[in-house]
């Protein structure tokens, strides 16, 4: 079960973003990539950039399942893999990721 509401925390535990899990910021990089995977689409078509969000969507939900099969709870960014903090967009100072349903 994925989250339906996404908040990533700073140092202070200030709210530096919060968004529903469909609206998370996915890297425009991460996007044409996966539309070259899929699609083998350098400069994807709305159709083809919004599967691939999907997708990017789905691997990061596949993540949250496995570490917070709930679907609430906290993870410290740095736990998060590389792989898929490279996906967000998010910035530097987030050291927390609050996930609500």
């Amino acid at each position: 079960m994925h989250p339906k509401k996404i908040t990533f925390l700073d140092t202070n535990g200030g709210i530096k973003l919060e968004c529903k899990f469909n609206s998370l910021p996915l890297r425009d990089e991460k996007i044409i990539e996966k539309s070259v995977e899929l699609f083998n689409d350098h400069e994807p078509c709305i159709i083809h950039k919004s599967f691939a969000m999907k997708k990017l969507l789905f691997e990061i939900d596949e993540y949250f399942s496995k570490v917070l099969p709930s679907g609430k709870g906290q993870i410290i960014w740095e736990n998060v893999p590389q792989n898929i903090r490279e996906l967000l967009c998010i910035n530097d100072d987030v050291i927390k990721i609050q996930l609500d349903l």
